[in-house]
C-alpha cells in the first residue's frame, strides 16, 4: 500500500506554488508597465500617453481578473459529498423519500428544475404528474454508489480525490497551484483564471514584442534581460494557456469534465421503471456519450450562471447543488428503452 502524503508537505507544497503564481502574474506586470510602456513609450515621447494608458489598462485587467479569479478558486471549495454517520442513516439514504425507494440521486425529469438545477423530490410522492423513470450512475450490481473512504453515498460525477481524500462533487481535477480540487463549486472561478490569464499572455506578448523589437533594432538600445523574462512567459501564458482554457470553453459547452473525457470506462445506469425501486434494471452507457449534454446554452449556464454580466465575473459560482444532474434526452430514452426491453425479456 502506498504511504500516505503528509498533509503538512502538501500544504507547504501549496502555499509555495500559490506564491510562484502571484509573484509571476506581479512581477511580469510590473516589467510590461514600467520597463516597457513607461519606458519605451512615456520617457520616448508625451504624444504616447494614450497608447500608453491603453496598453497599462488591459494588461492590469486581465491581470487582477485572473488574480481575484486565482483567490476565489483556492478560497472556495469544489463541493464534497455528504458523510454518513452511521448504518442507520445510509439505511435512510438509500431513498429519495419517504414513500419511495428510489436511489438518493436519482434523475426524475417530471419534478427537474433546469433554470435552477435542482429537483424537488418532496413532490417525487405525489400523482399529480405520471411516473417517468428515474436514472442514477450506479454500481453494476445497481446499487449506490460509496465511498469506503470517506463513508458517504457517491452522486453522479462525484470521484473520490486521493490527494483531498475527499468525494468530490463533479470532480474535474485536482490542481497542485491552487492545492485545491477543480469541481462543482470552483470550477467556473478555474476558467475564469486560465482565461483572464491567457488573454493577460497573448496581450502581453502582442503587444510589447513589437515595442522591444523596435527599440533594439532602430533605436539601437541594449537589450534588456527583464524584457526577455516577459516575452518568454507572455508566450508560456499566451499558447500554454490559452489553449488550456480553449479546452475547457470545449468541456463547458459539452457539458463534460476532463475526468469524463479521459475515461475509458463507460458508466452503469440503474433505471428504476416504478416508484417502488424494486423494479429496475442497469443500462450500460456507450463509451464517451454525451449524457450530460443537455444543449450548449444551457450546459453554459449551468457552469457560468444565469445572467450574462455574471458569466465573466469571478463572484457567484454555477447552478445547483452538484448532486444531482438531468441526462441528455437522447441518452435519457435510449436508456430507459433498453431497460424497458431488458425487462421484458425477464417477463418470459
Amino acid at each position: 500500500m502506498a504511504k500516505p502524503k503528509s498533509p503538512l508537505a502538501n500544504f507547504i507544497a501549496g502555499v509555495l506554488l500559490q506564491l510562484i503564481v502571484y509573484g509571476i502574474i506581479g512581477y511580469t506586470w510590473y516589467i510590461y508597465t514600467f520597463r516597457v510602456c513607461v519606458t519605451l513609450l512615456l520617457q520616448t515621447s508625451p504624444t504616447n500617453v494614450q497608447l500608453a494608458g491603453v496598453l497599462i489598462a488591459f494588461a492590469s485587467f486581465f491581470a487582477i481578473m485572473a488574480l481575484i479569479s486565482y483567490a476565489r478558486i483556492i478560497a472556495a471549495s469544489p463541493g464534497y459529498a455528504d458523510q454518513i454517520s452511521s448504518p442507520s442513516q445510509l439505511e435512510a439514504d438509500a431513498g429519495s423519500t419517504t414513500t419511495t425507494r428510489l436511489p438518493k440521486f436519482s434523475y426524475l425529469p417530471a419534478f427537474f428544475d433546469k433554470r435552477t438545477m435542482t429537483q424537488n423530490d418532496a413532490l417525487a410522492s405525489t400523482i399529480e404528474r405520471p411516473f417517468l423513470p428515474a436514472l442514477s450512475v450506479s454500481s453494476p450490481a445497481g446499487t449506490a454508489r460509496f465511498c469506503d473512504h470517506c463513508k458517504c453515498l457517491k452522486p453522479s460525477r462525484t470521484h473520490h480525490c486521493s490527494d483531498c481524500n475527499r468525494c468530490v462533487l463533479k470532480m474535474d481535477h485536482h490542481c497542485p497551484w491552487v492545492n485545491n480540487c477543480v469541481g462543482h463549486a470552483n470550477y467556473k472561478f478555474f476558467f475564469l483564471f486560465v482565461m483572464y490569464t491567457g488573454l493577460y499572455g497573448v496581450w502581453g506578448l502582442c503587444s510589447a514584442a513589437p515595442l522591444i523589437i523596435l527599440a533594439v533594432t532602430e533605436e539601437q538600445r541594449d537589450l534588456d534581460p527583464q524584457w526577455i523574462i516577459l516575452l518568454v512567459f507572455a508566450f508560456i501564458f499566451g499558447l500554454t494557456v490559452c489553449g488550456f482554457a480553449a479546452a475547457h470553453f470545449w468541456y463547458i459547452l459539452q457539458n463534460r469534465t476532463t475526468i469524463e473525457q479521459l475515461s475509458t470506462r463507460a458508466d452503469h445506469i440503474r433505471v428504476d421503471l416504478d416508484p417502488s425501486g424494486l423494479q429496475h434494471e442497469i443500462v450500460m452507457a456507450q463509451m464517451h456519450e454525451r449524457l450530460w449534454d443537455i444543449g450548449k446554452l444551457d450546459n453554459w449556464r449551468a457552469v457560468m450562471g444565469h445572467h450574462p454580466l455574471s458569466w465573466f465575473i469571478p463572484l457567484y459560482r454555477g447552478l445547483g447543488d452538484g448532486t444531482i444532474y438531468p441526462f441528455n434526452e437522447n441518452s435519457y430514452h435510449r436508456i430507459v428503452e433498453q431497460a424497458k426491453q431488458q425487462s421484458q425479456s425477464h417477463a418470459f
